[in-house]
């Protein structure tokens, strides 16, 4: 976790799902809405706009002393933006967005904040597991913090290594080298290849770079955490990845896409896992792990051609001892299920150490 000391202000963005049409169509209600919400937080309001579109919509907006509220509703959906930036109290601020929940009537709604203003330079610790310490990596913004059901997401700008995303303070991608790690991972694939299945790879990238090896791939990412597509839209540029029609996105547990899969007699030509790793001590952690990939690759190996491939990141080729890695789970079981089975070690800098990638082709 990242604290930092001197915030100017907080930004609340949240969106608003399955509104009234009549409620996201009325410029007059929606003034009365956000004048109450200032008003709930003790902000003073300077001036103010709204505007009705025709046939429905309305944009408005407050200016206060301290900063703004807006809204930008579009009726015909259900769904209305809001905006509220104040450089006062933040538990203050906070009120007008409750104000605002409190009383638009809505299906579902999703809240994000984002500090605001100057910020003394932060540290954060990433684990190097070769020889279990740490190594301490300079912040200069932390853009998004976000607790999923699954997970912690964070995505900040390092003073090295640029946006980088973590997941539970573990290095996911960082735009400064995650060409090393997609070139890697997606070794096997051939010009030849239609059908790619990734498992995880909710940031977008191993996706990306297969379709500029082969631009007529078709593409299924089975990601778990909504919330992981959510921040590479936002703040990696991946819509456009994520709007291409050769990229269908399942949301949901890795296993039961296996499942289903199977039950509809799917077959893909390459298999990608690019999962989330940490190496685990012994005991309990150990047979969890164990047991996710026995039943994973018993699961994904049937679904591969008969002249297909796959291939996984597995973590760092070696960790400290106690400490297992990815590595030495999945190894034997490339071994057991598929033949040729190679790996190859890459430095990833922003990663601190080597990651190894196993590679392996269907025993026909």
């Amino acid at each position: 976790m990242i604290k930092v000391k001197k915030i100017k202000g907080k930004h609340y963005l949240f969106d608003m799902y399955g509104c009234d049409y009549h409620d996201l169509d009325d410029a007059a209600e929606l003034k009365k809405l956000l004048e109450g919400a200032a008003h709930a937080a003790k902000m003073e309001i300077l001036h103010s706009h709204f505007h009705k579109f025709e046939p429905h919509g309305v944009t408005g907006v407050l200016v206060l002393s301290t900063s703004h509220i807006s809204v930008h509703t579009w009726p015909e959906y259900g769904y209305a933006a809001f905006d509220v930036f104040s450089c006062s109290n933040e538990s203050q601020t906070y009120l007008a967005v409750e104000h605002v929940v409190k009383n638009l009537a809505h299906s579902r709604k999703k809240i994000h904040d984002v500090d605001r203003g100057y910020a003394e330079l932060k540290t954060i610790t990433i684990p190097i597991y070769k020889d279990n310490t740490k190594q301490t990596v300079t912040v200069h913004r932390k853009l998004a913090e976000i607790k999923s059901p699954f997970q912690e997401i964070q995505v900040l700008d390092l003073e090295t290594f640029g946006k980088t995303m973590l997941i539970d303070g573990i290095t996911q991608v960082s735009v400064s080298d995650t060409h090393i790690y997609d070139e890697a991972i997606t070794k096997e694939l051939r010009s030849q290849d239609k059908e790619i299945l990734i498992l995880g790879g909710g940031d977008g990238f191993v996706a990306a770079k297969v379709l500029e090896k082969n631009p007529n791939a078709r593409i299924t990412i089975a990601e778990l955490d909504l919330e992981v597509i959510y921040c590479a839209r936002t703040y990696f540029d991946q819509n456009k990845l994520f709007g291409n029609p050769n990229v269908m996105v399942s949301v949901g547990d890795a296993m039961q896409y296996l499942r289903m899969a199977k039950d509809r007699c799917m077959k893909f030509d390459g298999i990608i896992i690019d999962l989330t790793d940490e190496p685990v001590g012994s005991g309990k952690a150990l047979t969890r792990l164990s047991a996710f990939y026995d039943e994973l690759m018993r699961l994904a190996v049937p679904l591969i051609k008969e002249d297909g491939w796959m291939s996984s990141q597995a973590g760092v080729p070696k960790a400290k001892a106690p400490l297992i890695t990815t590595y030495d789970v999945l190894m034997p079981l490339f071994k057991k299920h598929l033949q040729n089975v190679t790996e190859k070690k890459e430095f990833i800098p922003s990663f601190l150490e080597e990651n190894v990638f196993i590679y392996g082709s269907a025993k026909g």
